[in-house]
């Protein structure tokens, strides 16, 4: 048995628990019933969902199958679910989701693409009238190339964001098939197939779905080129086709990337006597075929541009990012915090005290759910450093590497940045639920306590910081 029933007594027990608790001690700043109840739903859901498919899941054939139907059947109800929030609470910016800017600026943008495709203008002369960089093209010119062929609809994209996030799942499962065995890769896919975060950002009209479906398809074709010897040029090249189109979403993943490909190449461990030299073959390809792309992209400024203003990001991030959010931060004090809960938080907002809030504690489901199974992630993570798995560096890698980099910037408790990590980290997760541990349940108790105090703490924080209390 995968996930059980108490896990899921626990599980729901806690998100109830610490919900009615707001309830009690601010009655005056509860969210709408509508939205609260919506969220609760969505918890026990997840929940009740992770029990029956880890059970029903676990010996059925065409597994594959059944993950991509299932996801893609999910992912449309929550398309549908967020333009009824959108509706009912922010009407104005339908068809996109609550309190849109940047989805709107995509959207004029794709239409400026289609438009040029149409005309035979050149797309990157009509982006550069319209982004300030080429690291903001790669949504745009997606969207621009659905708009031409399927014509200027936003429900196209979303479509397309749910056939993408469902092929993903079915990349999870198979790359924890690889790095583990049958038993975590199905529970990985079901976890990918229900997480309430990646259904969230599916009815979104942003990029994030499309770069998490690029970076799994990177990590998916690593282990491919790591344990077959056929097609090991083919994808290498692919791969660096998507390496390159990495620099039109955001710049800052490509030298991470390269350096997770680098890492699981050179120190994955086999009885192959003529893996050693291959891999060092591959390596080399990589190094110079990534240098070739740059400079093809001429994206070696941008490089050294975020280089250079990383020097000063920690301040200018924290700043803008709490701006946005209404809360005043001093570096010196939060920025320990930051780092060291980097992979747990966000916590989810659970107050409504003013209008902006609507666009944060409408996802708490995301970040309750989020909190309470990461657990089992760093469970995972212990398990991987200590069996020395090598087979998982770049999914680690990548993960722990890039959580450092949001908390060093000050805005890993943005769900939209961390949201790139999730589906590695779901492959950890997995292990950590799968794995028999002493006492698991009990240290798990334990370490919900100290989240349901944090999630407290961080909700008087905000009242605190407006004067509220």
């Amino acid at each position: 048995m995968y996930w059980t029933k108490q896990q899921s007594n626990i599980s729901i027990s806690f998100a109830i628990s610490i919900v009615v608790l707001h309830i009690l001690l601010f009655p005056y700043y509860i969210m709408p019933l509508p939205i609260l109840f919506t969220g609760l739903g969505v918890i026990i859901f997840f929940i009740a969902g992770l029990q029956y498919y880890s059970q029903a899941w676990s010996k059925k054939d065409s597994f594959i199958h059944r993950i991509f139907v299932h996801s893609f059947f999910y992912r449309l109800i929550a398309i549908g679910l967020l333009y009824l929030l959108t509706l009912l609470y922010d009407p104005a910016n339908l068809p996109m989701e609550v309190y849109a800017q940047d989805s709107w600026n995509y959207h004029y943008s794709g239409i400026m693409v289609a438009d040029a495709i149409k005309d035979g203008r050149s797309i990157f002369i009509t982006l550069s009238n319209f982004w300030r960089s080429e690291a903001d093209y790669g949504f745009s010119i997606i969207i621009g190339f659905f708009y031409a062929v399927f014509g200027k609809s936003i429900l196209v994209i979303k479509i397309c964001n749910a056939i993408l996030g469902s092929i993903t799942v079915v990349r999870i499962y198979q790359i924890t098939r690889i790095s583990y065995d049958e038993r975590r890769a199905r529970l990985a896919g079901i976890i990918t197939m229900l997480m309430p975060p990646l259904l969230w950002f599916t009815g979104f009209f942003l990029k994030e779905t499309f770069l998490i479906f690029i970076i799994v398809h990177i990590a998916y074709l690593i282990n491919l080129i790591i344990i077959h010897k056929k097609f090991r040029v083919i994808n290498s090249l692919i791969v660096l086709v998507l390496f390159g189109a990495v620099f039109y979403f955001r710049v800052v993943l490509a030298p991470l990337l390269l350096g997770c490909i680098i890492l699981q190449i050179l120190c994955y461990k086999t009885t192959n006597k003529n893996y050693r030299l291959s891999s060092i073959f591959i390596s080399i390809l990589f190094v110079i075929g990534s240098f070739w792309v740059m400079n093809v992209l001429g994206m070696n400024k941008h490089i050294e541009a975020a280089i250079e203003a990383s020097k000063d990001q920690f301040g200018t991030e924290l700043s803008t990012t709490s701006q946005k959010r209404g809360i005043s931060y001093a570096a010196a004090i939060v920025s320990p915090l930051l780092v060291a809960g980097a992979i747990i938080t966000p916590f989810p907002s659970l107050l409504n005290f003013e209008e902006a809030q609507l666009g944060i504690f409408s996802h708490f489901q995301n970040e309750i759910i989020r909190n309470c199974l990461y657990f089992f992630v760093f469970i995972g993570l212990y398990r991987a450093y200590k069996h020395r798995q090598r087979g998982v560096l770049f999914l680690g890698g990548f993960s722990i590497l890039y959580i450092l980099i949001l908390a060093i910037s000050g805005i890993s408790f943005q769900d939209r940045f961390q949201i790139l990590a999730l589906p590695f980290l779901i492959i950890f997760m997995a292990d950590g639920i799968v794995t028999t541990y002493p006492k698991k349940n009990m240290y798990w108790i334990r370490y919900l306590s100290v989240i349901f105090a944090a999630i407290l703490l961080w909700n008087l924080f905000k009242l605190s910081n407006r004067g509220l209390l």
